[in-house]
């Protein structure tokens, strides 16, 4: 009997043992500038992180100090060990992670399940932090990547299957190229707290997966002056009703060209107050998926003391095209005033409900400016008949819709554009800014750099090119060579046929 009895103590004492075991620490690194690379942190974070070779698993939260600095190799794979979504890897110094088209950099949980690990988070603490990721994939986390008062690079990867939010930016701004956004189940990119980051040649697939609350795949707002630039995307709702395209919500002057937006709930809200962007040269297609045919299913809408600038923009397939609402002015096209940054050139058409056509749909008593605009026909009773306001209910304001366009179908309906991809990089820039755009047929071409006034500040380039890309690059000095001071900037490029503006920000 007393040999059982010692049996069973010993196993109680092991059970004991067990249980009273505390899990694996969390992980700081020591904030004396070392320069690691994963092997460093399985030698030092005491079981936090093991593996070797390529293939790591996380089993607490690490911590990159202030001046620390953590390099993941090439077709590194770390497996965060978790279901709660409490661990995860955070970055107060520096992490370059940097993968190849043939070895990926893959950061994931344990369990294929949305938020089971917390996800990467990004902290500026101190001057020569950096965070910059390449040909990477992220996926089942919380928040994929989380960065707050940081700058951040973030290029060729990929960000899916994540929880609350794919990416987030508040107080940064960074550049985010070429990722691939699909499959997560709320918010895609969020961005808040003065941030202007430059996302472009992204493309967002079936987000919002949940499909529970009104998410856009692109949400501005809501605190802080922002204007990131959204350049080149292409964000597909595939069926997901509650998702809209672009959101911007108050005191923004994003600029947003050359996306194309197809198949959400609607194309482009501007909110609140101060929503002011550029939208430009932008396809904003069959946004009416959302089965509210009153609150959604609009290709633009202003909402709110808004005045957006919209010029050179397809907005077709939507119950109504532009909708306007309590109270906001969007600039359509000023051929009258001159104003250089708007010359109209939107082609609106096909957009309306129930046999009745909404090209402009003005549910304010303001007057609106829409001059040089395609509405589907040249004839002006169909021009007309595309716009809702005063004629149709004396309470509303009047639309400004002369100069319509009476020559602009290609294929029936839709004019080819000569110029695409245009973009300027980087932005904001000190002390150049590349301008580069493509040109589908040779011809005469202006390039301008003006100045919030309106004034001529340097001509890049007048007369002929060739068709294919076209590259200028612009030094912050005017035609004298004289520096210009810090502040906004627009380029201006002019073929003939059509024109193209966009702003550029100099912070010297």
């Amino acid at each position: 009997m007393s040999a059982l009895r010692s049996l069973r103590h010993a196993a109680i004492c092991l059970i004991v043992i067990f249980l009273t075991t505390p899990a694996v620490a969390d992980y700081t690194t020591p904030g004396t500038s070392v320069d690691w690379i994963m092997d460093d942190l399985v030698t030092n974070s005491a079981g936090a992180v093991t593996g070797a070779g390529g293939a790591y698993e996380v089993h607490a939260s690490v911590f990159v100090a202030p001046s620390d600095r953590l390099e993941i190799a090439a077709g590194s794979t770390l497996t965060f060990v978790d279901t709660t979504g409490d661990i995860g890897l955070e970055i107060n110094g520096i992490l370059s992670a940097i993968g190849t088209l043939e070895e990926r950099i893959v950061f994931t949980g344990s369990v294929a399940t949305p938020g089971s690990w917390r996800g990467l988070d990004y902290r500026d603490a101190v001057a020569g932090s950096d965070f910059r990721l390449e040909f990477c994939e992220i996926s089942y986390a919380d928040e994929g990547v989380d960065i707050f008062g940081a700058d951040a690079t973030v290029w060729y990867s990929e960000i899916h299957h994540c929880l609350s939010k794919a990416l987030d930016i508040s107080s940064g701004n960074g550049s985010f190229h070429t990722i691939s956004f699909h499959d997560n189940q709320q918010r895609t990119v969020t961005i808040n707290l003065s941030s202007s980051p430059y996302i472009a040649n992204c493309l967002f697939e079936n987000n919002n997966v949940e499909n529970s609350s009104p998410y856009p795949y692109i949400n501005i707002g809501l605190q802080g002056t922002n204007s990131p630039y959204i350049h080149n995307n292409t964000i597909i709702g595939s069926g997901n009703h509650l998702s809209g395209g672009i959101s911007i919500w108050a005191l923004s002057e994003a600029q947003i060209s050359s996306n194309r937006i197809e198949g959400c709930g609607f194309g482009i809200l501007c909110y609140s107050t101060g929503a002011n962007p550029f939208i430009f040269d932008n396809e904003i297609i069959d946004n009416d998926i959302h089965p509210d045919q009153l609150n959604w299913g609009f290709g633009i809408a202003c909402n709110g003391d808004n005045a957006p600038m919209v010029g050179h923009n397809l907005i077709h397939g939507h119950w109504y095209g532009v909708a306007v609402i309590n109270g906001g002015q969007p600039d359509l096209g000023d051929l009258i005033n001159g104003d250089p940054f708007t010359t109209g050139g939107n082609r609106i058409f096909d957009n309306g409900l129930d046999g009745q056509v909404y090209g402009l749909y003005n549910n304010t008593p303001l007057p609106q400016m829409a001059q040089g605009n395609w509405w589907g026909s040249p004839y002006e009773p169909d021009v007309e008949d595309a716009i809702y306001h005063q004629p149709d209910d004396p309470t509303l304001g009047l639309v400004d819709y002369s100069g319509w366009m009476t020559v602009s179908a290609v294929d029936g309906n839709t004019p080819a554009p000569r110029l695409s991809g245009v973009t300027a990089y980087p932005n904001p820039f000190n002390p150049k800014v590349r301008v580069s755009f493509s040109l589908a047929t040779g011809g005469e071409v202006t390039v301008t750099v003006i100045d919030v006034a309106g004034r001529l500040v340097r001509k890049l380039h007048d007369g002929a090119l060739a068709a294919g890309e076209q590259i200028f690059e612009w030094d912050g000095r005017d035609g004298r060579d004289r520096p210009q001071s810090s502040g906004l900037y627009f380029y201006r490029i002019e073929t003939g046929a059509e024109t193209q503006v966009g702003k550029m920000v100099l912070a010297r």
